[in-house]
């Protein structure tokens, strides 16, 4: 078996093309992970600003709903203690009023012609 110069010559240039195109591929292939990872970084970084700003929005949302129900409770202690409670008084002294009309009445009345309210109170 001889081998001749250019069968030498082609094996040992097909050797080295399959070992460029290995190595062109694994550049390919390193130069893809980079990118993957560079996203992946890019992303978690990503992430965790959102997460971080959702926390804090949603730290100002509560915070927002603390100050509302506290400004609800609050009013509803002054509709409850001083609007109601000033109604009630002014019944109260309409109703006075209105006994003491009664009794003045009921006094003229019974100094005029006898007549005599039949209630215990007048």
């Amino acid at each position: 078996m001889k081998i001749d110069l250019a069968t030498s010559l082609t094996i040992i240039l097909g050797l080295l093309a399959l070992i460029g195109s290995i190595y062109k591929v694994a550049q390919v292939e390193a130069n893809i992970n980079a990118r993957i990872s560079r996203i992946e970084a890019s992303t978690l970084l990503l992430l965790d600003s959102s997460k971080n700003d959702l926390i804090d929005r949603m730290n100002i949302i509560d915070n927002k709903l603390q100050i509302q129900i506290t400004e609800y409770k609050s009013d509803k202690e002054y509709i409850f203690l001083y609007r109601l409670n000033s109604i009630e008084k002014t019944v109260e002294h309409k109703f006075n009023r209105l006994a003491s009309w009664i009794t003045q009445l009921s006094g003229y009345l019974h100094k005029e012609s006898g007549f005599q309210i039949r209630d215990d109170k007048f």
